[in-house]
């Protein structure tokens, strides 16, 4: 039986995921061990040997730039909506336990829900159409891409997942009919005497110590650094930029299914570079109503669930409630 270790990892491990593309059993098999250590272990792990091209993601780089380059009042004019879709401004979010708000701004997109879906029009939380910058088509159309090659190689690492967990490869191909697969461009400005070890203070982040509250997240970041990943022994281990890699981390909902066998691990970013910096998260989670539970093989007689089923919807509506400033009650 597996069994967590020391958790005082000084790197995160690198896995290629090539194979994951075809029909290569005896390699589906190795990755899925590999994906299995690094989630019981550290919680995080880069993917390379991925299908998403570098002109694409260079693209999206300077997609990115060119929106947060915009004059303010045509961000604002796409302010984020109550589907959590569209800009949100600097120091917006806060994170659980802190009072001091990220130093970050965003443009959120998600699943491409179409009008007239019934989870459309019953107005459920989360789930609703994107907005988009006026007469931006071509930039639109880019976006819209990225998103589609990097929902592929989410259900790539699933698969793989779903095979180091003992589950059938496709266990969680039905789970993302209608899914809550969010997407974030996001832009770290510099921070003057940003802190750079494990002690806070009260200093700015860019983004404070947390766990991300889903199943997996698909990160790609620039060049600039400043992700650290903290281990079992409280230290800070840099997360640094690796070429043509994604940043993969197991948040909450699968440390819930797994029964914490799989690893939640606070992480944060500390933008100490004086360069401006970014990063695309693609929080990958499954449909409104897929109700998460202790999986097979994660609990016994001496291990038993150690959490009530929740759905995915009202968990992660619950915790967006407690750290974005727009989805906070009027002040009376």
């Amino acid at each position: 039986m597996d069994q967590h270790t020391s958790g005082r990892f000084d790197n995160i491990p690198v896995i290629n995921v090539s194979v994951l593309a075809g029909n290569d059993e005896a390699g589906l098999q190795l990755v899925a061990q590999q994906m299995r250590k690094a989630a019981i272990e550290v919680g995080f792990f880069y993917v390379d040997g991925h299908h998403i091209g570098r002109d694409l993601i260079r693209a999206v780089l300077m997609a990115s730039k060119y929106f947060f380059s915009l004059p303010e009042e045509t961000k604002q004019s796409i302010t984020v909506n109550q589907a959590h879709r569209g800009y949100i401004g600097f120091s917006q979010t806060t994170q659980p336990g802190r009072k001091v708000a990220d130093l970050k701004e965003s443009f959120n997109f998600a699943f491409p829900f179409a009008p007239d879906s019934p989870e459309v029009l019953a107005q459920r939380p989360l789930t609703g159409l994107n907005q988009w910058p006026a007469g931006e088509t071509a930039w639109r159309a880019l976006i819209e891409d990225y998103y589609r090659e990097v929902f592929a190689l989410g259900q790539q690492i699933l698969k793989a997942l779903a095979v180091s967990l003992g589950l059938e490869r496709n266990f969680f191909q039905p789970l993302y009919k209608e899914p809550l697969v969010r997407a974030r461009l996001l832009h770290y400005p510099p921070v003057a005497g940003s802190a750079t070890d494990g002690e806070s203070n009260g200093e700015q982040y860019g983004a404070a110590e947390h766990t991300d509250y889903g199943t997996i997240t698909l990160l790609w970041q620039d060049d600039v650094g400043g992700l650290q990943v903290k281990n079992r022994q409280g230290e800070w281990i840099a997360a640094p930029y690796i070429d043509n890699t994604f940043v993969v981390n197991i948040g909450d909902m699968l440390a819930r299914w797994t029964n914490d066998l799989f690893v939640s691990t606070p992480h944060r970013v500390i933008n100490a570079s004086g360069r401006e910096r970014y990063s695309i998260p693609v929080f990958y989670d499954p449909d409104f109503d897929v109700r998460v539970e202790c999986l097979p093989h994660c609990s016994s007689s001496d291990n038993p669930p150690k959490y009530a089923p929740v759905t995915v919807g009202e968990y992660i509506t619950a915790r967006y409630d407690g750290s974005y400033a727009y989805r906070q009650p009027p002040a009376k």
